[in-house]
């Protein structure tokens, strides 16, 4: 019976004097960082009321995990812009984190020609909208009762779409 070994005891002796390589080790420090980036991210999205408190938390961590921490939490935020309603919360969540301070420009620019879009989109909206009740009542029927269908447009056109990513593009930058 004493000559039973355990799977531990077996694991053990035979990865004995084996050890990462200093390229290993920072491959896994990074992933470790990225995934807590991802999850700082999330709390932020969660509780945007809490910047302040949330940011202070990685004070917890060294100096260079910081400084990798916060990179990596604005590159998860960038990555993540999602191309909807919810884009101006998010930009006006990401101008409290520390990279905004340099890219208060592009966010700006962001934030500007999405508004544009959005009110180009409520002009057209007005457009169709009129157009169809004119339609309606060309056949007859009319009245305050009447509202004519339209088709929800999404808030993004393809011009947009190619100047988000430059901008995104210039967020990483």
């Amino acid at each position: 019976m004493a000559d039973i070994r355990s799977t531990i005891d077996l694991m053990m002796e035979r990865t004995r004097g084996m050890t990462l390589s200093p390229d290993e080790r920072e491959s896994l420090r990074t992933e470790d960082l990225r995934k807590r980036a991802k999850g700082f991210k999330i709390k932020l999205l969660q509780n945007p009321a809490a910047v302040e408190e949330i940011l202070s938390s990685l004070d917890e961590h060294s100096p260079e995990d910081r400084t990798a921490l916060e990179l990596f939490i604005w590159e998860e935020m960038v990555d993540s812009l999602p191309l909807d309603h919810e884009l101006l919360q998010y930009l006006e969540l990401m101008e409290k984190l520390p990279q905004a301070k340099l890219k208060g420009q592009v966010l700006n620019e962001i934030r500007s020609r999405f508004k544009t879009l959005l009110k180009d989109q409520a002009d057209d909206r007005h457009k169709s909208f009129a157009r169809e009740k004119k339609k309606l009542a060309a056949l007859g029927i009319s009245g305050s009762a009447v509202v004519p269908k339209i088709p929800k447009q999404s808030p993004l056109h393809e011009g947009f779409s190619s100047d988000f990513a430059k901008l995104k593009r210039d967020l990483l930058a």
